[in-house]
């Protein structure tokens, strides 16, 4: 499990049980798109533990939002418009969890450093070719 009893009191300051870790876990493996199996690092299995255990307290606060209600952006009451949310994190993930997933190192923006493709210090004139 990423998060214990202990770490969402000490993170959060509010108590819970397991059943409600395992729980909280499953939807930030959901969010992730990575299993507890598949993750070595860690500095992300640390991110993993605060992001489950502000889970866990959101849904226990928000139970009917994460599981019952739908994702929308705005909904109108002329003509019934509705716009839903294309990227179905708000309601469902904690807010804290949303800021800390974006330290895991597979979410992080990568550069990569290219050198030239030939290495030859020669100019040539195009108009010669």
């Amino acid at each position: 499990m990423f998060s214990t009893v202990n770490s969402v009191l000490e993170y959060t300051g509010f108590t819970t049980t397991i059943s409600q870790i395992a729980r909280a876990q499953s939807i930030i493996e959901i969010y992730v798109g990575k299993d507890e199996v598949d993750i070595e690092s860690p500095s992300d299995l640390l991110l993993l533990d605060k992001m489950t255990s502000y889970q866990c307290i959101y849904m226990s606060e928000n139970e009917d939002i994460v599981f019952k209600q739908v994702a929308l952006m705005s909904q109108g009451q002329t003509d019934s418009n509705a716009t839903f949310n294309t990227n179905m994190f708000a309601p469902f993930i904690a807010p804290l969890a949303v800021l800390a997933s974006k330290g895991l190192t597979w979410k992080r923006s990568k550069s990569f450093r290219t050198g030239k493709i030939f290495h030859r210090g020669i100019w040539t004139d195009w108009r010669t070719l």
